[in-house]
């Protein structure tokens, strides 16, 4: 859900936590209890630069991200001794479909990668390494910054005063 969140229900924002949060927690709880007995397996969650930053019109989809953040830390410090390692796949700006599935609550300002990043959109398959390591590798990260605009927000979020944060994002 993209648009101010003055414009956005609550039914709205649950529908997007329903999305990004809720559906995640309910098929990792479906799935854990085959895999604990198992003492191994992987939880690789995917979540997005929006979940490190937000920007106007985007607070919803940020907020969920956000939550999906912390909710995949706290399950990964949680299986810690069970051999279960969890994972986030953070990508930055990725050319797919997705803004064509979005839903707007302001339908004349389409759905752009602002600014800056649009000028570092990559394709899908930057992606796979990051997953296929996250599924493959003995030590998996924590997180996989896929990006050169989701690893910079990363960096600059620690440098950074938040005020300039804000006005960078703002554009």
């Amino acid at each position: 859900m993209y648009g101010p969140l003055s414009t956005i229900s609550r039914a709205q924002m649950e529908q997007q936590f329903f999305c990004q949060l809720f559906g995640a927690h309910q098929l990792t709880m479906r799935l854990l209890p085959a895999m604990l007995p198992h003492g191994e397996g992987r939880i690789v969650m995917t979540s997005s630069v929006m979940g490190l930053i937000s920007t106007p019109g985007r607070g919803a989809y940020a907020a969920s991200k956000y939550a999906l953040e912390a909710w995949s830390d706290a399950l990964r410090m949680e299986l810690r001794h069970s051999g279960i390692k969890v994972s986030l796949i953070e990508p930055g700006p990725i050319r797919t479909r997705f803004t064509d599935n979005v839903n707007q609550t302001q339908s004349d300002k389409p759905v752009e990668n602002p600014g800056i990043a649009a000028r570092f959109t990559l394709g899908p398959e930057a992606v796979v390494d990051k997953v296929r390591h996250a599924f493959i590798s003995e030590k998996p990260k924590m997180r996989y910054p896929v990006t050169l605009v989701t690893w910079a927000v990363m960096v600059l979020k620690r440098l950074l005063p938040g005020r300039v944060m804000d006005k960078i994002l703002q554009g």
